[in-house]
């Protein structure tokens, strides 16, 4: 088994909005991994309320995988509310064109003073029954809502699937007749 990670590449939704700390997009934060300060980072989405609700597409998987089957997706996220004594919750969901089928949420999370990563439930099906297909994993989208919210200021800094596939296997024909290669 091998795994790849896809990042968000297009905004679908941003509503109620969340406050985008630079440019225009909410992939464009959400694509990079920051571990810096949470203070200082100027690649993150966040909110000062509940309520806020944004929906981006992923990158299509651009790897030759012919014949390869899909085992499992799996959301991250990487979060933070640093303002002492406050709790939140982060809800995500897994979409695809046939709807989203699987939501999880971080439950409450107390203030941090560091970026935290939650990696959610690992599934291994597109719709708790069917094994997940290639033009699934193509148009993954990742739906991404602040649910509870104590005070403070909580926001998001990267997010992304990781996809774990097993590789067609490959015949190879070194046939040996009469103890020499033809």
């Amino acid at each position: 088994m091998a795994t790849v990670n896809i990042f968000p590449n297009a905004d679908v939704t941003n509503s109620p909005a969340w406050t985008i700390s630079s440019g225009s997009d909410v992939w464009a934060m959400l694509d990079d991994d920051d571990s810096g300060n949470v203070s200082t980072d100027s690649s993150d989405i966040y909110a000062t309320a509940f309520g806020k609700v944004c929906v981006v597409s992923m990158q299509n998987l651009n790897i030759a995988l012919s014949g390869a089957t899909i085992n499992s997706v799996t959301g991250v996220v990487k979060h933070n509310n640093n303002t002492r004594g406050q709790t939140y919750e982060i809800a995500m969901k897994i979409g695809h064109s046939g709807g989203l089928y699987y939501s999880e949420g971080t439950g409450t999370v107390s203030a941090n003073i560091s970026w935290q990563t939650t990696t959610f439930t690992e599934r291994a099906t597109s719709d708790g029954s069917s094994a997940w297909t290639f033009a699934e994993i193509n148009g993954l989208v990742m739906h991404l809502s602040l649910n509870a919210h104590s005070g403070g200021t909580t926001g998001i800094t990267y997010a992304y699937f990781i996809i774990d596939y097993t590789e067609a296997v490959t015949v190879t024909d070194n046939a040996v007749f009469f103890g020499a290669n033809f």
